[in-house]
């Protein structure tokens, strides 16, 4: 509990200091005088000078901040005395260090951890082409139109690249090789095939309660008898808070207990579901630092475009703004990742530092973004923005941030009512 709270204050203390000192680097390398850098707010503990720069670490662990002379007074020149170009640089340098963090994250957590994927197992859908040509669930595809099916992924692009057109198959079905001739539908149907077998399990959660492990292959629940993963995380959603009987296999033993999956709400339909607490296992592959680049690269893509189109649809009412959270739902995510391990931690730090670039760089005055906009528009006037209007400016955006920020504590405790 006390390890997990400390992660939770290491987690959202380095994002938002880490940002500040994506400004400083940037501000220094500009040769703009910077009067303090704080790591944490509040009471100083500890401070030092080192040339015009107090640098300061303060009681409060979250976050930080930076002051550069000329920043809030244009008559004391240095920040406000530089290039439109060199002030945006040293604006939008804190953003992009998230940025750079959340690369950074995914790229230690791919070396460390490598990266699952789908093996080519299949699950052909009930009454389908697949199943009428005789594939089976379980069944491994080895090879498509003479080439080479290392991961489902893969069997998904080549089938697609052959839509509409008859293609070889081969199947191995447990010690057998069998060829299929397949005509590839529009719409593939087949499926992925997880065994219900678990990977991991959530320090706290109801399966670790009762002692599930990983390894354990789950034979029935509710009274079913389990064969896909699916089936058995269909069982467990539809049962949330009500005790069900489950069976599970731990190599030749077989056991039988009775697991309560605890509610838990999804935050962008708001629909209630049971969860346990673990995940599928999956077979991973370890990557080499090229790769584990790329992988980062792509995924930090992703998830930045992918944020955007989450703002754009909140904002525009295509999801709910329940789906917003505030101080408490990050604190309770951190906490929950943590319990997770190691894997899960890294990559839900990489996903928030990104968030935390996206957020900053939305037009809003007082966020970085916002201070790009209104120093571009005063290049394009070529004159700075009035003192008045800076303040009307300024205005808004804190009136706009409050509300945010007021917004999502409300969203936080009624998510904590309604739990």
């Amino acid at each position: 509990m006390a390890t997990s709270i400390v992660l939770v204050i290491i987690f959202i203390g380095v994002l938002i200091t880490f940002h500040e000192f994506g400004h400083l680097i940037v501000a220094k390398l500009a040769h703009i005088p910077v009067e303090s850098f704080s790591v944490g707010f509040g009471p100083v503990i500890l401070k030092k000078k080192i040339g015009e720069t107090e640098y300061r670490l303060s009681i409060i662990p979250l976050g930080g901040y930076i002051k550069m002379t000329g920043e809030e007074n244009p008559e004391e020149g240095g920040f406000s005395q530089k290039p439109l170009g060199i002030r945006i640089a040293v604006i939008a340098a804190g953003p992009f260090f998230n940025l750079v963090l959340g690369f950074v994250l995914m790229v230690t957590m791919y070396l460390i951890f490598g990266v699952k994927y789908l093996p080519p197992v299949i699950d052909p859908v009930p009454n389908s082409r697949a199943e009428s040509i005789g594939l089976l669930t379980a069944d491994t595809i080895v090879n498509v139109a003479g080439e080479t099916i290392p991961s489902f992924e893969a069997l998904e692009r080549t089938l697609q690249a052959h839509t509409g057109k008859e293609v070889s198959l081969t199947v191995r079905r447990q010690n057998e090789r069998l060829i299929f001739t397949y005509l590839v539908p529009e719409s593939l149907d087949i499926e992925p095939f997880m065994a219900p077998v678990i990977d991991r399990v959530r320090s706290g959660s109801p399966a670790a309660k009762i002692g599930l492990k990983p390894g354990d292959r789950i034979i029935s629940v509710a009274g079913i008898n389990v064969r896909r993963w699916n089936d058995f995380v269909e069982i467990v959603r539809s049962n949330g808070g009500k005790p069900i009987p489950i069976t599970y296999q731990r190599q030749d033993k077989i056991i039988s207990d009775s697991i309560t999956p605890a509610v838990e709400k999804d935050q962008m339909s708001e629909e209630k579901f049971g969860q346990i607490g673990v995940w599928v296992m999956l077979p991973r592959v370890s990557l080499s630092l090229p790769r584990a680049l790329w992988e980062a690269l792509r995924r930090t893509g992703y998830i930045t475009v992918q944020t955007f189109v989450i703002i754009y649809k909140v904002v525009t009412r295509k999801i709910s703004t329940r789906a917003i959270g505030g101080p408490i739902m990050v604190a309770k995510i951190a906490y929950e990742g943590a319990s997770w391990g190691a894997e899960y931690f890294l990559a839900l730090w990489a996903l928030l530092s990104i968030n935390l670039f996206v957020v900053n760089m939305l037009p809003i005055p007082v966020l970085d973004g916002g201070r790009i906009v209104l120093d571009l528009i005063g290049g394009i006037r070529r004159r700075r923005l009035t003192d008045k209007e800076m303040t009307w400016a300024s205005n808004i955006g804190w009136m706009l941030i409050g509300l945010l920020i007021a917004f999502t504590i409300f969203n936080d405790l009624l998510r904590l009512i309604k739990k």
